[in-house]
């Protein structure tokens, strides 16, 4: 089984900073393709892979991070794969409110596309892959 719970947000100015500040442990990492983010992986303490919501904590501080950088947009984003089929699940913050939210058959591909970004119907986002160097 693999599980995955991430953030990624626009790289405007201050927010790296402003990430690490709300979440000293993570550490980011810049996204070029397919999408310009900066993109950071939440370690097991941040959540339950057992429980398929997005932690209410990781939700708030996400949405007063996006309130206090409102030309960013944030993806909250779960992923488990078991046996190869895996199953997608997120939200997108813009100036503080959930702007879209996405599960089920799809859901990757819809909330990647808010970055004008087509990672196509297999739903290839190589972030998720387990070979991916977060560090």
């Amino acid at each position: 089984m693999y599980t995955f719970f991430g953030l990624f947000a626009d790289p405007v100015s201050d927010l790296s900073l402003k990430i690490v500040e709300a979440w000293p442990d993570l550490k980011l990492v810049k996204l070029e393709h397919p999408i310009s983010a900066i993109a950071a992986r939440f370690g097991k303490d941040h959540y339950d892979p057992s429980n398929e919501d997005i932690p209410a904590n990781v939700l708030l501080t996400t949405a007063r991070l996006s309130a206090a950088t409102p030309a960013a947009r944030f993806l909250l984003l779960r992923t488990e794969c078991f046996g190869g089929v895996c199953e997608n699940w997120g939200r997108i913050f813009r100036e503080g409110s959930t702007l879209f939210e996405a599960k089920g058959d799809g859901a990757l591909r819809r909330l990647i596309q808010f970055w004008g970004a087509d990672i196509g119907p297999k739903e290839i986002f190589e972030p998720l892959s387990r070979s991916f160097r977060w560090d």
